[in-house]
């Protein structure tokens, strides 16, 4: 908008756009002023930002002080802005008061309290002060003028405002053009196009359906921006979730491949439904808007999830481990069908908390310790989104088949114990993964609960610490301890957890003389060292086979005896 407006030439107009509104059944009065009320359709955006570059162009006419400006400026506020109590655009929810206080009244507005959208606003109210601030110190340009010479571009734009009569036609209409000026999103694709197959399909009931759709993914959309404020949701996209959405939701043949392809797959659905019968094609696009809602809905209690419980204990887990992305449908469909199910004869939450302990086993053990391809057993996982999703598979089932076909297929525990076993098992796994796994080590060592928390050991301030200390400078080795300490140094069993100060004071020094610090530290881990008088292959070796049969036993692979499955 500001580079249209600064460069454009004299004698040549702005083209602005089309509006498309709705004339509301109500006018607004402040004394003997009456005003006509418009729901705006289309253009919130266009309208949001022209009259911030307006807010602050009145503000810096203001700022002139000059006496001959100073009635125009009032007059300027009343035709664009606000007149008395009547703001001339409101916008929709949180971002009303907002927008009302700090981008038209000029009030200032604590930044904890800010939301994405609320942020968005604030940044281009401040990206124009800037612009402005720059003009202003110009030596070139006479400010005055160049304020004037800008508000007539504004008055000089080309607008379009078509006006309808009811949602239906502003379906028709928006459907038509969606595809010009600023990309849509998919979910704004999809949404324009549900409503666009439900206005063809029905004549009766339409405006109670076109605003059940409307509504739906109102609250999909602040579902989203719920989960884009939280740590564990704030890479995914609005795309990912519907795609994963669309993988539970579909019957396909090949589900991954045509997952690419999501949007172009609804829409010739429809379409087809559409032509073979109308009604069947309406119930299909409003079914799909209701399931499109629950998925969103789950996904951000999962990624909101905070309780105390066991259920929080093990997501925190699964989102520590970072390999969650192939997990997310199945994590949805589960969430849906077990979280809120209270019916005694049926699967519950105590369902639920399995199928995410298996999820954390499978995440350590396959993609953390056992290296396995990113993509490694996606496909099946999809299968399994979609299968509980469509009630096509008991518990029984769905868990026999992530232990058989998932765990044992992938990590088995001679493979699990192989791979705990590398002799560079320190530069082979992530510092974070082994961080993981001796944290959880850490707390099998404690007599009283761990008081610090697993984010806590993740951070850089902790690292992860040879007890054979890594550089053999300060160790006096003979070349044949050398290569024992080449071959041992990496290994899992001389690994433990430090801080970061810590290890850099005393990472490189002989075990001897750590040994004395050890005996001090408030890390079981670190602390039950001391136990030993000497420190080289032979209690790394020891050590070694603690921890791994520590961990066999931690992420161990479940029996599956039906819905008595030993964790």
């Amino acid at each position: 908008m500001w580079n249209d407006l600064y460069y454009l030439k004299q004698g040549k107009k702005h083209y602005f756009g089309t509006i498309l509104i709705k004339s509301v059944d109500k006018t607004k009065d402040h004394g003997l002023k009456s005003f006509e009320v418009f729901e705006l359709i289309d253009g919130q955006q266009r309208i949001s930002t022209i009259l911030m570059l307006l807010r602050e162009i009145i503000t810096q006419i203001g700022s002139l002080g000059d006496p001959e400006l100073s009635a125009d400026v009032k007059k300027l506020e009343e035709d664009y802005l606000k007149y008395g109590n009547i703001y001339k655009l409101d916008l929709m929810g949180d971002d009303k008061e907002f927008f009302r206080n700090y981008i038209i009244n000029n009030k200032d507005y604590p930044e904890d309290l800010l939301s994405p959208s609320r942020k968005r606003l604030k940044e281009a109210k401040e990206f124009y002060q800037e612009r402005f601030e720059l003009i202003k110190k110009s030596k070139s340009i006479e400010f005055k003028k160049f304020l004037m010479d800008f508000k007539r571009k504004i008055d000089d734009m080309d607008v379009i405002r078509y006006e309808v009569e009811n949602d239906a036609d502003a379906v028709l209409i928006f459907e038509t053009v969606n595809d010009r000026g600023k990309l849509l999103t998919n979910l704004e694709k999809t949404k324009s196009f549900l409503m666009h197959a439900v206005y063809l399909a029905e004549d009766e009931g339409l405006e109670n359906n076109l605003d059940s759709i409307n509504t739906s993914f109102s609250d999909i959309f602040r579902w989203f921006e719920d989960i884009k404020r939280t740590e564990r949701g704030k890479n995914l996209r609005e795309d990912d979730v519907q795609r994963y959405h669309f993988l539970i939701y579909e019957e396909l043949k090949k589900r991954r491949e045509t997952s690419a392809k999501y949007i172009d797959y609804l829409k010739d659905k429809i379409k087809t439904l559409y032509r073979q019968d109308e009604k069947i094609s309406l119930e299909y696009a409003l079914k799909y808007t209701e399931d499109l809602k629950r998925a969103f809905f789950a996904l951000k209690e999962i990624v909101t999830y905070n309780e105390k419980d066991e259920i929080g204990n093990v997501l925190n887990k699964i989102f520590a481990l970072d390999r969650v992305a192939n997990f997310y449908p199945l994590l949805i469909s589960v969430w849906i069908r077990y979280k809120n199910n209270n019916d005694k004869n049926h699967y519950s939450k105590e369902e639920l908390l399995k199928i995410l302990h298996l999820i954390e086993i499978a995440s350590f053990r396959i993609y953390a310790i056992g290296k396995r391809r990113s993509n490694s057993g996606q496909g099946m996982l999809y299968t399994l989104g979609y299968e509980v999703h469509a009630s096509n598979l008991d518990f029984e089932l769905l868990e026999a088949d992530l232990i058989k076909d998932l765990l044992e297929f992938y990590e088995d525990d001679k493979s699990f114990r192989r791979d705990l076993k590398f002799e560079n098992f320190y530069n082979k796994i992530s510092k974070s993964d082994i961080k993981y796994l001796l944290y959880e080590y850490e707390k099998s060592l404690m007599e009283e609960p761990l008081e610090i928390p697993l984010e806590n050991i993740l951070v850089p301030d902790f690292q992860v610490e040879h007890v054979w200390p890594n550089s053999p400078s300060k160790l006096n080795l003979t070349p044949e301890e050398k290569l024992i300490h080449d071959q041992y140094k990496d290994k899992l069993g001389n690994l433990t957890i430090a801080l970061r100060q810590w290890n850099e004071s005393w990472g490189n020094k002989p075990f001897d003389k750590k040994k004395k610090k050890y005996v001090e530290s408030a890390l079981k881990i670190q602390s039950s060292l001391a136990k030993y008088d000497i420190w080289g292959e032979n209690e790394i070796k020891k050590r070694e086979n603690e921890i791994i049969k520590y961990a066999l036993e931690r992420w161990m692979i479940p029996k599956s005896y039906g819905s008595q499955m030993t964790l």
